[in-house]
């Protein structure tokens, strides 16, 4: 619940070492026009102290612009003694309340003292609750108390700087126990430790600056885990010139932040504003608003910031509206340049910025949008578009892999979703009359094109496609589909087949043996008006068909294989109506069950009547024929 970021604290060594120069120059004079006799001014150098406290300052404005609560940062000047500059009030958590302690303080002043006696009171600092651990209740679950502390100090070597973390984890080890240990009861001053946490770890970032030219004897070292995880420890080596770099970066693991940068901004220039030139300005935000982007990438280029290009669609209408999925708070990278300070007034003027993927890195052609940077309540966001742009087309359905089209019944596909529109409806009943509906449409509905005969005749085919798959028929409907029948059943017999039907694509396909094309067309009728066949009209229909289909077995030499196809579907293992339609009503109305029925669970139409030995038998083992051996005996 509560992670180390958290709690964040800087320690600013104020010793007279940081007074000194960072060696590196600043040319102070921009004066453009230099007449005669004009003496320049010579550069000037930023003391240690002050580049330090820009770092920190920065790292700050970083984490309170995109974390205006949850994430507390406390600063402790550290010289003779420890000046701690604020709390962790949500009150004294800004940079004006900072920037005033600091102005406090001074600058750095001969004496004695270092970075100890700082150390030792943010480690005190890390075990005072904060507003929010302290409304929590006692019968709460418990949460770990973490935190981080970075020190930005420098030491002689790597053993000052073994001795300083050795003795924060002093510090802190003694600190828990005094943190863990019961209070007496006449206690009543609220600031003794009965009000101190115990700190479960610690994160130690201890920072070595040293002057452009100065030489070092202390190692950068990674994260070493100390006091059996209590404590982890890293060192890092920077020159004062990089300071405020090196803090940039820090903060984007520590908060998990990513950045990206903005490119091809258009801008006036200063001395000329009819011309134009093209911008970068890098951003800083949640790390999440790059997860559809970090797919298409490497492990190396997921560390480097995300380059996106501006675009503005003509005509479309701005704002963070019309991003429907999550937002995350943007702050620049460097808020004192002036590309930056455009974009910020740009956006906070009402307009929105479409961000791109661009096309070196975009597979394909076109454009896809991936972002949109947007102000709301005057503050900046930015927004994951999903890769697609709503400006952009919609991709045609038609359009497979490749750029191919595909073989699917699209058109016949929207008349299905039209004929099956779902609709609020009122009285019993109307939730399963809709998927009695759905379930009829989609028993036999062949996907593709190549895969069906019938709906590829056309007008031989009409009206018998058309009508059978309304919810009733009349006698006149009825009559018009038998015509339908009885004219397939005249082209079979003159041995015929409406190939010209037939659409161009598939003509060369169909060159098969007519009698396995009769045979197929015969088969997919079946399927479709079985699978329609919920009242008697319907049922009627199903038996002309089956007479039609059953009439070319009227020769001599197809007499037997009719009598052997007649005693299959008489078989006690054949389904219910899978023979002549000579059975029930029931019988007739007989189809496999189909995707939608086994995804609504229904259950299978009621088959015959079980075998009398089995259900005699009840959850014994049936024996077939046990009257056959007294039959051997009596004979």
């Amino acid at each position: 619940m509560f992670p180390t970021n958290h709690k964040t604290i800087f320690v600013l060594d104020h010793t007279p070492y940081f007074g000194i120069s960072s060696d590196n120059p600043i040319d102070f004079d921009v004066s453009k026009s230099r007449g005669p006799g004009y003496v320049p001014l010579p550069p000037v150098c930023k003391s240690l102290w002050t580049c330090s406290v820009e770092a920190a300052v920065e790292y700050c404005r970083i984490v309170w612009d995109l974390f205006p609560e949850g994430k507390l940062v406390r600063f402790i000047v550290s010289d003779s003694a420890a000046h701690i500059l604020n709390t962790w009030a949500i009150a004294q958590q800004n940079l004006t309340h900072v920037l005033n302690g600091l102005c406090l303080v001074g600058p750095v002043r001969r004496g004695a003292g270092g970075d100890v006696v700082g150390l030792c009171a943010a480690i005190e600092a890390l075990a005072e609750p904060t507003p929010t651990q302290a409304a929590r209740q006692p019968t709460d679950v418990p949460f770990q108390n973490r935190g981080r502390i970075v020190c930005i100090t420098s030491a002689r070597d790597d053993d000052s700087i073994r001795s300083l973390a050795e003795i924060a984890l002093n510090t802190l080890v003694s600190q828990n126990k005094k943190a863990s240990s019961p209070q007496p009861a006449t206690t009543t001053d609220a600031s003794t430790s009965s009000q101190s946490l115990v700190v479960h770890y610690c994160h130690l970032v201890i920072i070595n600056v040293t002057p452009e030219k100065a030489d070092t004897r202390v190692n950068s070292q990674p994260v070493i885990e100390m006091g059996g995880g209590l404590m982890g420890v890293e060192v890092i080596v920077c020159r004062a010139s990089v300071l405020a770099n090196l803090l940039g970066r820090l903060v984007l693991p520590h908060y998990r932040l990513a950045t990206t940068t903005v490119t091809g901004i258009p801008m006036k220039e200063e001395q000329n504003a009819s011309s134009s030139a093209n911008y970068d300005v890098e951003i800083i935000h949640s790390a999440e608003a790059h997860a559809g982007l970090r797919a298409l990438q490497t492990a190396a280029e997921s560390v480097e910031s995300v380059v996106l290009r501006w675009w503005t669609p003509r005509g479309a209408e701005g704002g963070a509206g019309g991003c429907n999925g999550p937002l995350w708070r943007v702050t620049p990278a460097d808020v004192a340049s002036r590309p930056s300070a455009c974009l910020v007034n740009f956006l906070l003027n009402g307009r929105s910025v479409t961000l791109e993927v661009p096309s070196g890195s975009r597979k394909g052609g076109g454009r896809s949008a991936s972002h949109v940077l947007a102000a709301q309540g005057g503050e900046l966001w930015i927004g994951a578009l999903g890769g697609r742009t709503p400006y952009e087309d919609p991709p045609a359905l038609s359009e497979g892999a490749g750029g191919r089209v595909t073989d699917y019944r699209i058109k016949e596909f929207g008349a299905l979703m039209q004929q099956n529109k779902l609709h609020p409806l009122r009285g019993a009943g109307a939730n399963s009359r809709a998927r009695s509906r759905l379930q009829r449409h989609t028993t036999y509905w062949p996907l593709t094109i190549s895969s069906t005969l019938i709906f590829n005749l056309g007008s031989v085919m009409e009206p018998l496609t058309r009508l059978v798959v309304q919810e009733s028929l009349t006698e006149e409907e009825v009559d018009s589909c038998r015509g339908v029948l009885l004219s397939l059943l005249g082209m079979e017999s003159r041995h015929e087949f409406p190939t010209s039907q037939l659409p161009s694509n598939l003509r060369g396909k169909s060159s098969g043996r007519r009698e396995e094309q009769w045979r197929q067309v015969w088969g997919e009728l079946e399927a479709l008006v079985r699978a329609h066949s919920a009242s008697p009209a319907h049922r009627a229909l199903l038996r002309t068909l089956l007479e039609c289909r059953s009439h070319n077995n009227h020769n001599d030499g197809e007499s037997s294989r009719a009598s052997v196809i007649r005693a299959t579907t008489d078989s006690p293992l054949s389904p219910v109506g899978a023979g002549n339609g000579n059975g029930n009503s029931n019988s007739d109305v007989w189809a496999p069950r189909n995707v939608l029925d086994a995804l609504l669970g229904a259950p299978r139409p009621p088959r015959r009547q079980d075998f009398a030995g089995r259900m005699a038998a009840g959850n014994r083992v049936a024996t077939l024929y046990q009257h056959l051996q007294q039959e051997e005996t009596t004979h």
